[in-house]
């Protein structure tokens, strides 16, 4: 079986290509959080107010089951050189940001060594 891949995009000035990442093994949520924020007023009615960031992307929680290490190295080093990144899934959406943490959970009795990896991806479109 076939895995397919999504696109890495890393920025040095400008964003070039960076190679695939093996798409994730999980579903994960693509949460989005309001800032705007309730305000009682004097005469007791609610006002709400928008800063100037609407809105919040929220972490992406990533998983591949059954990795040879290649995921799992790959995005070691993302975190270990703080790599800006853009990853472009199958359905063309970008997601700008960096891996900034990652679990990886050593399969024992499997040879070669297998990971389930575990990793989550902050959302940073500043970086864009």
């Amino acid at each position: 079986m076939s895995r397919s891949s999504w696109t890495i995009q890393t920025k040095s000035g400008s964003w070039g290509n960076n190679g695939t990442i093996y798409r994730p093994n999980e579903n994960f949520s693509l949460i989005k959080t309001s800032t705007q924020k309730k305000v009682s007023l004097a005469n007791g009615d609610n006002a709400y107010v928008t800063p100037s960031i609407k809105y919040l992307n929220e972490v992406l929680s990533m998983t591949w089951f059954y990795d040879d290490g290649t995921t799992k190295n790959q995005i070691e080093g993302y975190i270990t050189n703080q790599t800006d990144l853009k990853i472009i899934d199958h359905n063309a959406n970008e997601y700008v940001g960096r891996f900034i943490s990652i679990e990886a959970v050593l399969l024992v009795g499997e040879e070669p060594d297998m990971y389930d990896v575990k990793a989550t991806f902050e959302r940073m479109p500043g970086l864009a």
